[in-house]
C-alpha cells in the first residue's frame, strides 16, 4: 500500500526530502509559500556528507553537473597574510571528495527535477498542523483555510517555522547570531581560488560558481536590523566594512551593483532542539537547527535529515515509530554541528578584540592544516543510512 507524504517547503532540505520518499515509494507533495520557483539568490558550499546524501536520495548526478569543485584554498587575514592553506589533494585525501559550489537557483532546479511529474503547489502556504498519532494521519491547514492530510508531514519551513510549534512548543525562539550578512553573485572577474578573510569583527568569502559567476560573502558584527531594505545603501555599507582588507576583495565589492546584492541579518537556534517529530509530523533543515554558518553545514544537515528521515520511515515500522528512531539519530547529530556553529563564529568573524584577533591568528598559523582538515571531517565524514529504493 502507497504512502502518502506533505512535505512544507521547497528549499533544500525540503526537496531532497521529497526526492528520497520519493525514491522509497512514498507518494510526495511539497507546498511552497512563495508564488512560483525563486530565480533569484545566493551561492551555497556543499562538503562530501552534503553530496553523499544526494546521492542516496537519487539526484547526486544531476546536482553535481550544476556545481562547481570548489576547494578551500587559503585562510587570510585583513591585511592579506595566509593563516591557514590546504591542497585539494589534502581535502580529498582527509574528506573523501572535495566541496562543491552552487548558484542556489540551479541547484533549486536540480532538486526541482528530481521530482520528475510530481506536484510542487505554489503559493500554498501552511499555517498550522495537527500532528495526529499512531492511528490518526497528520493535518496541514493552509493559509486559504482548506485541509489536507497524510501519513506524514514534513516540516521544511525553514528558521520562522509555522508548523514547529506544533512540534516542538517548548524550543528555544531563533536569536540573532549578532552578525549581518551581504551576499551576493556577479561575472567572475577572474577569482579561481576558494578563500576565505578573518578581519577584526568580520569575515569574507570568495566561491568561484561553475556558471561563469562569482558568489561572495561578507559578515560583520552589528546589532540586529542594520539591513536598511535599500540595496544601494546597503552595498556602500558593506564597501565601507571591508574598505580596507586585502585584494581582490574591494575590486569584487566595487564590481558589485545593487541589484546583485542582498541583506540579511543571520538568525540561529541559541540551543539544540528538545524533539524534532511529533506524531507524524518531523521537522527537517532549519526550521529544527538553523545555525550560524560558520562551519558550513547548515543545508548540508537539511540534506542529512531528508535522507535519513526517508529511511527512517521506509520500512516494515508503523510511522509514527520509524520517527521516533529518525529523531534519536538526527538530534545527537545537529545538536553537535550547532554547537560548533555557534563556538566557530565566536573564534572566527565575531572575534574584534585586537589583542584576541593577533592571539587567534598566531595560533592559526603554526597549528597543522590537518588539524583543520579533522574538524571539517567530523562533518564531512558522514555516510547515509541505505534507502530501501522502489523507484
Amino acid at each position: 500500500m502507497t504512502r502518502d507524504a506533505i512535505v512544507v517547503g521547497a528549499g533544500i532540505a525540503g526537496l531532497t526530502a521529497a526526492n528520497a520518499l520519493l525514491r522509497c515509494g512514498w507518494d510526495v507533495r511539497v507546498l511552497e509559500r512563495s508564488p512560483e520557483p525563486r530565480t533569484t539568490g545566493a551561492g551555497i558550499v556543499l562538503l562530501a556528507n552534503a553530496l553523499r546524501g544526494l546521492d542516496a536520495a537519487g539526484v547526486g548526478g544531476a546536482v553535481r553537473a550544476v556545481g562547481q569543485r570548489a576547494s578551500p584554498g587559503t585562510l587570510r587575514d585583513g591585511s592579506g597574510r595566509a593563516l591557514v592553506h590546504v591542497s585539494p589533494e589534502q581535502i580529498a585525501a582527509r574528506l573523501g571528495t572535495v566541496a562543491n559550489a552552487f548558484h542556489r537557483p540551479r541547484l533549486q532546479e536540480a532538486l526541482l527535477g528530481g521530482l520528475g511529474d510530481r506536484t510542487v503547489t505554489y503559493g500554498a502556504a501552511a499555517v498550522a498542523v495537527d500532528p495526529g498519532d499512531a492511528a490518526r494521519s497528520a493535518t496541514v491547514t493552509l493559509e486559504d483555510g482548506s485541509t489536507l492530510s497524510a501519513d506524514l508531514v514534513v516540516a521544511a519551513d525553514g528558521v520562522r517555522s509555522r508548523l514547529r510549534a506544533a512540534v516542538a512548543p517548548d524550543a528555544a525562539e531563533p536569536v540573532y547570531v549578532g552578525s549581518t550578512t551581504w551576499l551576493a553573485v556577479l561575472d567572475n572577474p577572474g577569482v579561481s581560488e576558494m578563500s576565505q578573510t578573518w578581519g577584526p569583527g568580520g569575515e569574507v568569502g570568495l566561491i568561484a560558481l561553475g556558471d561563469g559567476h562569482l558568489y561572495w560573502y561578507g559578515t560583520q558584527v552589528r546589532p540586529a536590523g542594520s539591513p536598511t531594505g535599500d540595496p544601494v545603501k546597503d552595498l556602500a555599507a558593506a564597501r565601507a566594512a571591508f574598505a580596507g582588507w586585502h585584494d581582490p576583495i574591494p575590486e569584487v565589492l566595487a564590481a558589485t551593483q545593487p541589484e546583485q546584492l542582498q541583506q540579511l541579518d543571520l538568525y540561529g537556534f541559541p540551543r539544540p532542539i528538545p524533539r524534532m517529530v511529533r506524531g507524524r509530523v518531523a521537522l527537517v533543515g532549519d526550521a529544527a537547527h538553523a545555525m550560524p554558518p560558520n562551519v558550513g553545514q547548515g543545508g548540508s544537515q537539511g540534506i542529512e535529515d531528508g535522507v535519513v528521515l526517508a529511511a527512517s520511515v521506509s520500512g516494515d515500522d508503523p510511522v509514527v515509530e520509524g520517527l521516533a528512531a529518525y529523531d534519536r539519530v538526527r538530534r545527537p547529530r545537529t545538536a553537535g554541528v550547532l554547537r560548533a556553529a555557534w563556538a566557530s563564529a565566536r573564534f572566527g568573524e565575531q572575534l574584534s578584540n585586537p589583542a584576541l584577533v593577533g592571539l587567534r591568528n598566531t595560533a592559526l598559523r603554526v597549528v597543522p592544516a590537518r588539524l583543520m582538515l579533522d574538524g571539517m571531517a567530523r562533518f564531512a565524514s558522514w555516510t547515509p543510512p541505505e534507502l530501501p529504493v522502489v523507484r
